[in-house]
């Protein structure tokens, strides 16, 4: 894992942020479901959060594989033999960030999800 970290480059800082910040905002939400405030203003901005940062960190993915394939270019132009392996290994590494970055939003949404539907069931007086 720490060597998918290391491949992914400078990007996978920020992505680790908004990961634990993702976390931190679904544990937040899921303590206060089980608490008595279940006023949408607050709990609901707070569930939606979640789904925000996770697409974010779709976007930081994004961000980093095409910062990744830009330094690969940019290695191969100065190269003066192309290797296929030189050039995949470039590739390899540029798609970590999109490859962490659409896992922490698939759980994102899956968590969002979750706290949304108990959310309104709570809301609604069902449990």
């Amino acid at each position: 894992m720490m060597t998918f970290f290391r491949e992914g480059g400078v990007i996978m800082y920020p992505l680790l942020v908004v990961t634990l910040v993702v976390i931190v905002l679904s544990i937040r939400a899921w303590l206060r479901l089980r608490g008595d405030d279940l006023s949408e203003a607050t709990l609901g901005a707070g569930i939606d959060a979640i789904v925000f940062w996770g697409g974010y960190a779709v976007v930081l993915g994004v961000l980093g594989t095409l910062v990744g394939v830009s330094m690969a270019a940019r290695a191969i132009s100065a190269a003066e033999q192309i290797s296929t392996s030189v050039v995949w290994s470039g590739i390899r590494v540029a798609l970590s960030t999109t490859i962490y970055g659409l896992l922490v939003f698939a759980v994102s949404l899956l968590v969002w999800f979750a706290l949304r539907v108990r959310h309104r069931r709570l809301a609604a007086g069902a449990v």
